[in-house]
């Protein structure tokens, strides 16, 4: 038993288990998976390549964290222009949340067929037009037509960046930086959109913000063009670890075979692409829902479900708090309020705890003889599950005896906080478990969270007009508190359900 994770009693490792660190010295760690000798093999990309590869994920994951949230500051100005309820302004954001829902699931199933680059090229070229769309768009059926197209465009750079994209390209040992830092982009540009979209919407109108987006989407179609080739690879998983080590500032060297590859493929990055047949379209769209067999990935759906709606929450009833009475903030105000405070928080939670991650893997995987268990990545949920818990109870407390404003502030970033570390470790020890349909998993995770947003924004600000501030945040709060202890037990039998359920 290693730091409390309890042994299997199969003979063999479960899937996720490797050998991570060199026990003879300790100072190596061991290249998982292992990568072949093939210069197309993603895992032998150069250096500066794949930093421009990461660079276009996050950049793509900037801007389209950006998208959902660039409205709130104007919800009351939109419900005016178009002469609609709020909840049916609020539905602009719950409609993209479910075009995002599913376009999650099928960009994960599409792309382990018919690979990644070519959803990215598409779906780049759908968030081009439809901000486009958004921009112009005269009545309030248009401009929810262009959500719901938004939302379907998101897909991608959700389920494919930080789950496959970064297990295609990266080794075991760096993915809790990388996917920390995927995560710090998508839930800090959420937090930073109000904010800047708030000074956009004040001076110019609520339509230049999806003007600057169509333009930020057509740049990132650029860069995906330019950076992001074919990632896909046919490799034979290594569950026992591989042979090589590096000492983590030797670059990985390998002897290339020679391989005929057509100068098109190299010019559209589709070197070693293969087509799926159509036949497997069906079964593959199956899959998925299968995998909700796998108690790991049912943690992973609920705990994604509930920590990251905390963002979706707040940006719902940020208006409805801050811009009546007793603050009576503008527009601006109300986008500063619900992004500064998040943003340090989510900037904190997210690059802490993709740092942590990686130190646990290392050094509970020396001491634990160099025996890597997955089940390291989630103590980094223990300051998650602290930081929302006391955020959500404490927002809730001040609201109620109108508190200032600053204090607001205050357990606003820890709720943030503690989503930013939540989704790193969530992310992380399902990559991990996964390994190859990490992606798969991840979109129904996104699938089923967005469903369970969309439902609450039908009934957010109404609970929240009804029941007040105090019992709103607590609900929230003891439901957050409630699944995240759900943790204690994977921790401990984690292992013993990897080997029981095999590998999907």
């Amino acid at each position: 038993m290693a730091f409390g994770v309890l042994e299997s009693n199969a003979s063999e490792q479960p899937a996720g288990t490797v050998f991570l660190e060199d026990s003879q010295d300790g100072m190596h760690t061991i290249l998982v998976p292992s990568p072949s000798n093939s210069p197309n093999d993603p895992l032998n990309m150069s250096r500066i390549r794949k930093e421009l590869y990461f660079l276009t994920l996050l950049f793509g994951a900037c801007v389209t964290g950006a998208l959902g949230p660039v409205l709130v500051p104007a919800f009351g100005i939109v419900s005016q222009t178009f002469q609609t309820p709020l909840s049916n302004v609020a539905l602009l954001n719950g409609s993209l949340i479910l075009g995002l829902g599913v376009s999650s699931y099928f960009s994960a199933i599409i792309s382990d067929l018919w690979g990644r680059r070519i959803i990215f090229v598409l779906t780049s070229i759908l968030l081009v037009v439809s901000n486009i769309w958004a921009a112009v768009s005269q009545g309030y059926e248009s401009l929810l037509a262009a959500r719901v197209f938004q939302g379907l465009a998101m897909g991608p750079c959700f389920s494919l960046a930080g789950t496959s994209c970064v297990n295609d390209v990266f080794f075991l040992h760096q993915r809790g930086r990388r996917v920390g830092l995927w995560n710090f982009a998508v839930i800090v540009s959420v937090n930073i959109a109000p904010v800047i979209s708030g000074y956009l919407i004040v001076d110019m109108g609520w339509r230049w913000a999806f003007w600057f987006l169509a333009v930020a989407f057509a740049v990132g179609l650029i860069m995906v063009v330019f950076f992001l080739p074919e990632t896909k690879w046919d490799r034979d998983e290594v569950i026992s670890g591989g042979n090589e080590k590096t000492d983590e500032k030797v670059a990985v060297e390998t002897a290339p075979d020679v391989e005929s590859v057509t100068p098109w493929k190299k010019i559209c990055g589709v070197q070693h692409l293969q087509f799926a047949s159509a036949k497997e379209l069906l079964p593959s769209l199956v899959s998925p829902i299968l995998m909700l067999r796998h108690p790991v990935v049912i943690w992973g759906c609920i705990m994604w479900s509930i920590t990251f709606t905390w963002v979706i929450v707040l940006g719902t009833v940020a208006d409805q708090i801050f811009g009546a009475p007793p603050y009576s903030l503008d527009p601006t105000q109300v986008g500063l309020v619900i992004g500064i405070a998040p943003l340090v928080g989510s900037a904190l939670g997210t690059l802490i705890s993709g740092w942590m991650s990686d130190l646990a893997a290392h050094y509970m995987s020396a001491f634990n003889g160099g025996l890597y268990e997955p089940e390291f990545r989630l103590v980094v949920i223990v300051p998650s599950a602290i930081t929302m818990t006391v955020g959500a109870f404490g927002l809730g407390d001040a609201i109620d005896h109108a508190r200032p404003t600053m204090v607001c502030c205050v357990f606003l970033a820890l709720i943030n906080f503690g989503v930013g570390a939540g989704c790193t470790g969530i992310v992380t020890y399902t990559n991990d478990v996964c390994m190859d349909r990490a992606g798969s998993a991840f979109g129904l995770a996104m699938l089923i969270k967005s469903s369970f947003a969309f439902g609450l924004t039908f009934m957010l600000n109404n609970y929240y007009a009804t029941k007040g501030p105090m019992v709103f945040f607590s609900t929230w709060g003891g439901l957050t508190l409630g699944i995240c202890l759900t943790t204690v037990p994977l921790y401990v039998f984690g292992k013993r359900i990897r080997s029981w359920m095999g590998r999907y």
